[in-house]
């Protein structure tokens, strides 16, 4: 029997980009990360958002697709992430006293999507 949804396999490694928002507001806070994925399923980074700059500690289950790590804000506190990632971004929700969402993609990712939107867009036709 083969498994219907098969592991995409391990993230890259690398600068991601994305955001977090907290669950009463859509607002969306940006944040850059580079991240390192193991093979032993150890996660490893360090980033920047609106609030300071932080390190990563974590793991991903290749099994499950699911990511898990502490963002460690540098001499402050530490936010709990979860997500799931999809083979192309990662996806989830992080806990402190208060929660909400986060989604993040490698840099690239988003360079070549901006690129792609382009060259889909329709031509526009001048008549002479």
């Amino acid at each position: 029997m083969q498994d219907r949804n098969p592991s995409p396999g391990l993230p890259p490694s690398g600068p991601w980009s994305g955001y977090y928002h907290y669950a009463h507001d859509t607002a969306k806070h940006r944040m850059k990360l580079g991240l390192t994925f193991a093979l032993d399923g150890k996660i490893h980074g360090e980033g920047i958002d609106d609030i300071a700059e932080f390190t990563i500690t974590g793991f991903f289950d290749i099994r499950t697709n699911q990511a898990s790590w502490t963002k460690a804000y540098i001499g402050m506190h530490k936010v709990e992430y979860r997500g799931l990632y999809d083979g192309r971004s990662i996806c989830g929700e992080w806990t402190l006293v208060v929660s909400g969402g986060f989604w993040i993609w490698p840099s690239g990712l988003e360079e070549s999507e901006r690129l792609r939107a382009e060259l889909e867009e329709p031509a526009e036709v001048v008549l002479v």
